[in-house]
């Protein structure tokens, strides 16, 4: 099986918190298999004209009349070529994850299996955890409480929130959803990297004492120093992974004691096979794996295939907005939050990927 071609498909589609850009690559090949692979920039798309340059002027000539025969080599290939000049963080491993993830897509198809089985499959559900965007010291606990009820009638019984320009405020807000939840649902917040240390240090005192299971991303994750004095000082696990971008990044991080809550992502950190490597590696520092997920269908079904794959993994996020996407891009509720039962999503087992994405997405979504 010869790569024939290696097209990027920026695109754009309506969610529920309004419209989002997405980034996705076709990869064609001599058998008439096409495989699909997508990335992330941690929170959506903003620049994915940018992966499209990546990959069309930089890695697709690496591969293209290539034979595929397996992932790992092409990849390699391409990480080779291009780390002196593109490095191997940020927009270049994102779009070179779009790349593994659409070769792993061809390699299940063609033998006719889930890329989860090729890999091992481990287990057929994977609990999710609501994934809630407004910031709460925007709104009251009330307004919160609503907006994660769809994913709560569903079983879900793990929820994030985040926290805005005003933390002390949100906490604030976090204590009232808590009383409005009680302590069967698990909490954890997400602070986008927005906060300082003596911040961080008053507000994980305060989120101790609600019973918040992680705080996520507190400080930027390139201040190592000072990610590793909150972890020290935190009564909460400090929890990242959606800046890690490969496995040699998350080893330094969790080997620096920096995290307790790793969540690879495998359209950011390299790949499926990356995102497992780091899955694996946590449990060897006593970490917690979580997956992260803020993609489309395409990457939906790569980060399905690790969950299904990666026994160290025990959580996957679900944001709630995404809901609209995937139904859009699928054409059916068989990912969308209609399709959690018991807090769990069922894991797709079809050749590939196991998703589909329909050509209208392309034809109404796409950058013209």
């Amino acid at each position: 099986m010869k790569i024939t071609s290696v097209t990027p498909l920026p695109m754009r589609c309506l969610s529920a918190n309004g419209p989002m850009t997405f980034f996705v690559v076709r990869i064609e090949t001599d058998t008439g298999l096409v495989g699909f692979g997508e990335s992330c920039d941690c929170f959506g798309i903003s620049y994915p004209t940018v992966h499209a340059a990546v990959i069309r002027d930089a890695f697709a000539p690496l591969i293209i009349g290539e034979t595929l025969d397996a992932v790992e080599p092409l990849i390699t290939k391409i990480r080779r070529a291009t780390r002196r000049e593109l490095g191997e963080s940020w927009a270049s491993a994102q779009a070179r994850s779009a790349i593994e993830i659409a070769l792993w897509d061809l390699v299940g198809q063609e033998q006719r299996r889930s890329v989860s089985s090729l890999l091992g499959r481990v287990r057929d559900r994977i609990p999710v955890y609501a994934g809630s965007s407004p910031f709460l010291d925007d709104h009251p606990a009330e307004f919160h409480l609503k907006q994660l009820e769809p994913m709560l009638d569903r079983g879900v019984r793990h929820v994030k929130l985040r926290t805005g320009p005003r933390p002390d405020a949100a906490v604030d807000t976090l204590a009232d959803l808590r009383r409005l939840l009680g302590h069967d649902i698990e909490m954890m917040v997400d602070a986008s990297e927005s906060l300082d240390l003596p911040t961080t240090a008053r507000l994980s005192d305060r989120m101790a004492e609600l019973d918040i299971r992680w705080l996520e991303e507190p400080l930027l994750q390139s201040r190592h120093r000072a990610l590793a004095v909150a972890a020290t000082r935190s009564r909460i696990p400090i929890a990242s992974g959606e800046h890690l971008f490969s496995a040699e990044e998350a080893s330094a991080a969790l080997s620096a004691g920096e995290i307790s809550v790793v969540q690879p992502d495998p359209c950011i950190s390299g790949g499926i096979a990356e995102a497992r490597q780091i899955a694996a590696m946590a449990a060897a520092f006593g970490v917690r794996a979580v997956l992260h997920y803020h993609a489309g269908l395409i990457g939906l079904g790569a980060v399905l295939q690790v969950a299904a794959s990666a026994p160290d993994v025990d959580l996957l996020e679900y944001p709630i907005h995404l809901d609209t996407v995937l139904r859009t891009q699928s054409g059916s509720d068989d990912l969308g939050i209609a399709a959690i039962d018991d807090g769990c999503l069922a894991l797709p087992d079809g050749p590939g990927l196991g998703v589909t994405l329909l050509q209208s997405a392309f034809d109404e979504g796409s950058f013209v």
